[in-house]
């Protein structure tokens, strides 16, 4: 079983009701919150550039094949650490990384605990 992460499609979500609803409003009178709300999709967006997608894979060789017919190469498995490492250094992969379920955690965690400071 996989599952693919896409942390652009979250933020993108939790930034496009803003985006829609200041579309709605008049112009003129929301124009300043609508440049925010704006360039905070297009940091958004940057910052999901820089983003790289990881799944939750198993180690089976079901899960191996599944992969590899999906993007044509091995699943290569990285830590939560090589994760954070990757997304410092601006690495860009061609493909989904692998992580198993525990290091997701640890992934999701260390975020969580970033972003409560």
């Amino acid at each position: 079983m996989t599952r693919l992460i896409t942390p652009a499609l979250i933020a993108a979500a939790l930034i496009a009701p803003g985006l829609a609803h200041a579309q709605t409003q008049h112009q003129t009178q929301d124009k300043p919150r609508l440049q925010a709300v704006r360039a905070e999709l297009d940091r958004a967006q940057t910052r999901s550039s820089a983003v790289q997608p990881v799944m939750i894979c198993e180690t089976d060789a079901a899960t191996r094949r599944a992969y590899q017919r999906e993007f044509g190469a091995a699943p290569v498995f990285v830590t939560a650490e090589d994760a954070m490492a990757a997304r410092r250094a601006g690495e860009h992969w061609a493909a989904p990384r692998c992580m198993t379920e525990r290091q997701y955690e640890r992934l999701v965690s260390s975020t969580q605990d970033r972003a409560g400071l």
